[in-house]
Order: C-alpha cells, then structure tokens, then sequence
C-alpha cells in the first residue's frame, strides 16, 4: 500500500539552536564626534558597540580610553590652569573653557594630584597656608618659652657655653696660677660693667680675666684621671674594665658633694650678693684634679714614698691656698662691686671666715683618697 503524497518516509532533521556570534574584541572605534558638538560625552555613550546584526551592545572602553577618562575627570581641580595640549591628550579640544590641565595618571589608572601652576594644593588656599604658618610659629615661640623659663633656669646654656670658651694662653695661664699661687696677684675678679650708665651686668669671661673659672680645665682634669687612674691599676697588673666607671664615680660623687656642702654653707651662713653661679662652684672644685694628676705620675714613675708624699703635700697646700684666695669674692664679697650692700657684724664675718678655712683644709682628705689608685 502505497503511503499518501504528504507523507514522507523520512524523519524531519533535528532542532538546533543558533550558535551566538561576538564581535572580534576590540569593536570598531565610534564616528568621530563633529567639532561643533558637546567636548564632554558620556562615557557610555562611548561605550557603545553596534553589532552586525543590528543590536546595541555594551562593553567596557579599552584601557587608554579609561586613564583619558580620569585624567578629565580629576583635572576638575584645576580651574585656574590654561588649556591647550594636554587637554587634547585627555580627550578634550584645545580651547574648551573650564577645564585644565589634569593630573598624570599613575599606575593602574589612579591620578596622582599635583600642585597647581600657582605653587598651592587642591583644597589649599592661601589664607590655609598662612594659618598653618603662625600656628607653627607659636607652637615654636612656646616651647621656647617654656625651656628657657624651666630648663635654663638650673641648667644656664649661655653661663656654660663661656665657661668653655677659652684660650691657649688663658689655659697656660691657669695651669701655671693653680700649681703656683704664691705670687699671684690680685685676686679680684674683673667686673663687665654696661657701656650706657656704666652698672654692673656681671663678671668678665675667663677668656679676658685670669680669675675667673672656667669648666674646661675641670673637665679635661677629670677625663684624664680617670685615664690615668685605669693605666696605672693595669701597671699594677689588677686592672679590670670597672676601673673606669669606679675611678669616674668617685670623682663626680667628690665634686658634688663639695658643690653641696659650700651651697648649704652659704645658705646657712646668708650668703648674698656674692655673685658665684653653680657652674662657677663646680670649676672651683675642679681644679684639685690638676694636683692630682700631678701626683699621679710622680707615683707611676716610682720616685718612691718620701717625693710621692712631699709632691702630695704641695699641691694640696697649692690647691688650698687657691681656694682661700679664690672663694673669698664669694663668701666675703667687695662691697663695691656686690650687688647687695650688707654690712656684717664681727661674729658674721669670723663664721665665715671659719668656714672657707674648712673648705680648704678639707682638700687634704678628697685628694688623698683620690690619689690612691
């Protein structure tokens, strides 16, 4: 039986469905934008791809055209700059008002902000600057204040900087007047009077007046005994490392106890007007590091027992008469130059003059024990 005519005897071919096709990556570049049009088009409007097949289609601008995107939209920030060239490198026409030179893109696209032509940052204007200015200069001005009302005040910078600004022949000097004071003559020390009423301001430097003490003498004095100090226990062969910090310690706790036993002495006999700073007392003290050392070597050179001890008596006779003849400005100071006129009574003037004796017979009892190394 043969089958109808709208009949066949073969099966319809499968259903496919259509494969989709895209665009080769990257689209074709957009017409350009006639120059009498809007300099500013969207971004998506730049975006935009026309497919083959008559559909809109959307895709991400290649990676020049987003750094030209953000160079012209940080460059916002410069208002004031003039367009030209490089307003056309970030995809705007040469001219276009309002718009100026933007920042250079950094890496992965991210705009680095730059001063502007006129030498000031973005949300930074002139009044800004100057305020931050004279914030800092009153920040300054304070803590200036505050060293000079709290740190100078027991610490005087400018009294310390004169102590040590001396001469090679004020150093000769003072060597040869500390180890022979016997002819020395006078004593007073020279006053620094101003050049406009002629008052009294203060005392001369040591650098212009041999009386006057200095800190640099002292604390060369000191640094070499306590060299001298670790060379000789290492000639004795007992020498160790806590030399040095034993022999410096013994001299500084000398030094400070002496500088504390004439302030107290003063303070309790009503010594003012006198004129001596604590710098100056401790110079005073330390002087007695030059017998020392003197001492010292004379025993390092094995001259034996009898010069050592008759070397050890001079110099400490030296370095109390110095002491007499120097801290006497201080405990019985000149009227005519002190600052405060008093008039001691004969009992005043006897403890005093007790007590500068004491001062200086003590020099026996430090040196001694110093000077054995």
């Amino acid at each position: 039986m043969a089958s109808p005519p709208y009949m066949s005897s073969r099966s319809p071919p499968p259903l496919q469905h259509p494969k989709p096709t895209h665009p080769a990556y990257p689209p074709p570049e957009p017409p350009q934008t006639p120059t009498g049009g809007s300099a500013h088009s969207s971004p998506y409007s730049q975006a935009q791809r026309i497919s083959q097949d008559g559909y809109i289609r959307y895709s991400s601008p290649p990676v020049g055209e987003q750094q030209q995107q953000t160079t012209g939209s940080s460059s916002s920030f410069n208002t004031y700059a003039p367009g030209g060239v490089q307003n056309q490198r970030a995809g705007y026409p040469a001219g276009t008002p309002g718009v100026g030179v933007g920042p250079a893109p950094g890496p992965q696209g991210y705009s680095t902000m730059n001063a502007n032509a006129y030498g000031t940052w973005p949300g930074m204007n002139d009044a800004t600057a100057q305020m931050g200015v004279q914030f800092g200069k009153s920040a300054v001005a304070a803590g200036q204040e505050y060293v000079e009302k709290n740190f100078t005040r027991y610490l005087p910078l400018h009294l310390i900087k004169v102590s040590f600004s001396v001469t090679n022949s004020y150093v000769l000097s003072k060597l040869r007047l500390v180890l022979f004071p016997w002819r020395h003559k006078p004593w007073s020390r020279q006053v620094k009077r101003s050049s406009e009423n002629g008052a009294m301001e203060g005392w001369q430097a040591p650098r212009d007046d041999i009386n006057a003490p200095d800190l640099y003498i002292p604390t060369m004095a000191l640094v070499t005994y306590t060299l001298l100090s670790a060379l000789a226990s290492g000639l004795q062969s007992r020498f160790h490392p806590e030399v040095l910090g034993l022999s410096l310690s013994k001299a500084l706790a000398v030094v400070i106890l002496e500088f504390c036993a004439i302030k107290l002495g003063c303070y309790l006999l009503d010594v003012r007007g006198g004129g001596a700073s604590g710098v100056e007392l401790i110079g005073y003290g330390g002087y007695k590091f030059v017998g020392i050392i003197v001492v010292i070597i004379v025993s390092m050179l094995g001259f034996g027992k009898l010069v050592c001890g008759g070397v050890f008596v001079y110099t400490f006779g030296a370095n109390a008469f110095f002491l007499l003849r120097s801290l006497k400005y201080v405990l019985l100071p000149d009227a005519s130059v002190s600052t405060v006129t008093t008039t001691l009574s004969h009992s005043q003037r006897s403890r005093r003059v007790q007590f500068l004796f004491f001062m200086a017979m003590s020099q026996v009892l430090w040196m001694f024990w110093l000077s054995r190394v």
